[in-house]
């Protein structure tokens, strides 16, 4: 392993030099590439090598070849040289042409949806640099706690959010919460339990229930969010690790459901999903946005931010959408059937 030793200087430029000598094999060819005579960048590589205390390359039939401390160099220096060029650029576009940001989220259609506008709004800049990262709402919590995200958006079962309010004022972050809402049962239109005018929890224990795997804790476990509501917790579980593997099993699986509060239509049609009330169940989902209190945000977070306080988090149109998925009523009703007697909320 290549240690540069305390008090030495190196230059940018010898490092681009020695990089393009690796690339090309040949002091020859790099020199030429560089505009450089070949003594000059001999001297600068002996240099280098003398001041390290290594040996970068080695000569042989194939030309320059780097020896493992020269490997370890280049990949070393390339970083370096990396990070200059993102300096450069930043300080090179006025602010009001760049966008940087960093967040980390849920998985969630209507999060996604968000943050889609905003790069659709914003992707025009010179400089725009957006990064989205999709995992679970502790790794968010911990991302926002450690700086790694500028801003978080989660959401958790209600049986979690003691939990996650707890640590939001622990780690001293600003919070928000956008909604409160009922979760809903996702299924394959070809499920059995799809064309029922009813259902409720005892239907379940026979279905496969798919739930992402990493959106648990001891404390609040999906065991205990399940006994909290009356529910069994079912033998048959799948665990998926993301949206997309979820919407293809429940899509593909005609005897599986998950606990889910909203689908894009888009995604309904496309995987021949559909959403169903477990009439005797109240599953609830929280969702919160935070950000570090000391720091506040910068202005391409805060606008997201901003966006996010238009989202329709309670998805007015469910009701709408309940509407045309109804069952018909068996001949002989006198009166429609409903999907449950319980108002969306």
């Amino acid at each position: 392993m290549l240690v540069i030793k305390e008090g030495k200087t190196t230059n940018l430029w010898a490092l681009e030099y020695i990089i393009e000598v690796a690339k090309t094999g040949s002091v020859s060819k790099a020199s030429q590439k560089l505009y450089l005579s070949q003594p000059h960048l001999s001297n600068t590589i002996k240099a280098m090598e003398a001041e390290l205390g290594v040996k970068l390359f080695v000569r042989s039939t194939r030309g320059m070849c780097l020896t493992d401390e020269g490997r370890d160099f280049v990949q070393r220096a390339q970083s370096i040289l990396d990070e200059v060029k993102d300096m450069e650029d930043m300080f090179a576009v006025k602010p009001e042409d760049s966008v940087r940001l960093r967040i980390s989220v849920t998985r969630s259609y209507q999060i996604h949806r968000c943050v889609m506008d905003f790069v659709n709004s914003y992707s025009h800049k010179p400089q725009f640099r957006v990064s989205v990262k999709e995992t679970n709402p502790f790794e968010v919590l911990e991302d926002v706690h450690t700086r790694e995200a500028e801003m978080g958006v989660l959401h958790c079962f209600g049986a979690q959010e003691a939990y996650f309010l707890n640590h939001f004022k622990t780690y001293s972050l600003q919070y928000k919460k956008h909604y409160e809402k009922e979760f809903l049962l996702a299924m394959s239109a070809n499920n059995p339990l799809a064309s029922r005018a009813h259902i409720t929890k005892d239907m379940l224990e026979d279905q496969l229930l798919v739930m992402y795997g990493d959106y648990e804790i001891p404390s609040a476990s999906y065991k205990v969010v399940m006994e909290e509501n009356g529910i069994v917790m079912p033998s048959r579980r799948f665990y998926v690790y993301d949206r997309g593997g979820a919407m293809e099993t429940l899509g593909q699986c005609d005897n599986a459901v998950m606990w889910i509060t909203s689908l894009h239509p888009d995604t309904l049609r496309k995987e021949g999903i559909v959403l169903r009330r477990c009439e005797d169940v109240n599953v609830r989902d929280m969702g919160y946005s935070i950000y570090p209190s000391e720091e506040g945000i910068s202005p391409a977070a805060r606008e997201l931010y901003e966006k996010m306080q238009q989202v329709d988090w309670m998805m007015t149109d469910r009701e709408d959408y309940f509407a045309s998925q109804r069952p018909e009523a068996p001949q002989g009703s006198t009166s429609p059937l409903v999907v449950t007697g319980r108002p969306i909320s």
